[in-house]
């Protein structure tokens, strides 16, 4: 019974620590820098979850720093009503998708997210459903993002019909986080996408009301559920707070902004560049009356793999040629080129012909590939 009443009153009293209000979307510059950042709130919760007891509003930290100075902050909102909402998380995310494309989020060359809690799942929610604009998430950093469910939506579950309580239960039946969890890894569209996750080391304790005689305290998400499925090669970062005020930096220095900072600053915006490189197959000969000819030469370039290069064409010709006749496709045709960047070269051509019978010499010619190779170049913001 203990269980139940924490479970209610936390569920109440959170939503009353966030403010409901309106609609309030962020207006981009008319010109969109490279990257935006996007602040989505959690449960109950609103464009004031993200502000501290001292003031400190963290979207309104991060346009001031210069660290972030490339990108442009959106701060998201969808309706979620204190008790007895309406809207499943299917619904939200997608209420969340037309928000952004109104706010002319996805037309900002990379994208990332700040998710609390429901925030995070509604983000991955969404961008399952929409792959173009999944296509340039760069990661999502989840504070307290139930990927497991919580133990508290699952109590406050039986007495409260808002079917988002269902869909964040931990009960071994929820089938919408467990294929939620599938679809993301079996989608080639967003299991590309970095997930990075801080959880909370307090419990949530109620101050007001009832809460303060009955002293009921609980761990909203817990570890295991905040850290599931989250990128290994960044461990999990600690907040010290509470599941509400996890998100409440109170400056800078606050471990919750720096954990995002040091992602940020660890995955750069990256700049689409085409670069051409070459590859010359020297000491080709035909002989007199005689051809050389391939149907396949495979001629190799070198990519580097941390800037994710990759061929996008190519084109051979023939050059320092003596005495070569009959070239033959002419220029030579490149056929295909296999994903390791290996041209497939299809060129033919013939020697002298005899002058009075007599052979006079060879033919000599050297094929050029020229590879144009489309690549990711890291840009470091004026303070990173």
């Amino acid at each position: 019974m203990k269980l139940v009443l924490v479970a209610l009153f936390l569920l109440f009293h959170i939503s009353a620590s966030f403010p409901q209000t309106g609609i309030q979307p962020d207006h981009a510059q008319s010109i969109p820098r490279a990257r935006v950042i996007v602040f989505v709130h959690g449960l109950h919760g609103s464009r004031e979850s993200w502000r501290a007891s001292n003031g400190a509003y963290w979207p309104d930290l991060v346009r001031t720093d210069p660290h972030f100075a490339y990108s442009d902050v959106e701060v998201a909102e969808y309706p979620t009503p204190a008790s007895n909402g309406k809207m499943s998380s299917v619904q939200l995310a997608d209420i969340l998708w037309t928000h952004l494309k109104q706010d002319h989020v996805w037309e900002h060359r990379e994208v990332v997210f700040v998710a609390h809690s429901l925030g995070g799942i509604l983000v991955e929610e969404m961008l399952l459903k929409h792959p173009a604009e999944a296509a340039k998430v760069k990661f999502i950093v989840s504070y307290g993002t139930p990927h497991e469910g919580s133990t508290i939506a699952r109590i406050a579950s039986i007495y409260d019909r808002d079917p988002l309580l269902n869909d964040l239960s931990d009960a071994g039946d929820n089938t919408f986080l467990t294929q939620l969890e599938n679809n993301w890894r079996g989608h080639n569209s967003v299991n590309g996408i970095h997930r990075f996750c801080a959880f909370e080391s307090e419990d949530t304790t109620l101050t007001n009301g009832f809460g303060r005689y009955l002293k009921t305290h609980a761990r909203v998400v817990s570890y295991f559920s905040a850290t599931y499925g989250c990128d290994v090669t960044t461990p999990p970062q600690e907040i010290h707070a509470d599941h509400v005020h996890m998100i409440q930096p109170l400056d800078r220095t606050s471990s919750a902004y720096d954990f995002f900072y040091r992602v940020y600053r660890d995955n750069p915006i990256l700049e689409e560049q085409v670069v051409t490189r070459d590859n010359v197959i020297a000491g080709l000969e035909a002989s007199c009356d005689r051809s050389n000819e391939n149907l396949d030469l495979q001629v190799p370039v070198a990519l580097d793999s941390t800037m994710h290069e990759k061929v996008v064409a190519a084109d051979a010709s023939l050059f320092n040629a003596v005495d070569v006749r009959d070239v033959n496709p002419n220029p030579p045709v490149v056929t295909r080129i296999d994903p390791d960047g290996v041209a497939h070269v299809y060129y033919g051509f013939s020697g002298p012909a005899k002058k009075l019978f007599v052979c006079l010499g060879a033919a000599h010619a050297s094929l050029k590939v020229q590879f144009s190779i489309d690549r990711q170049v890291p840009i470091r913001e004026p303070q990173n």
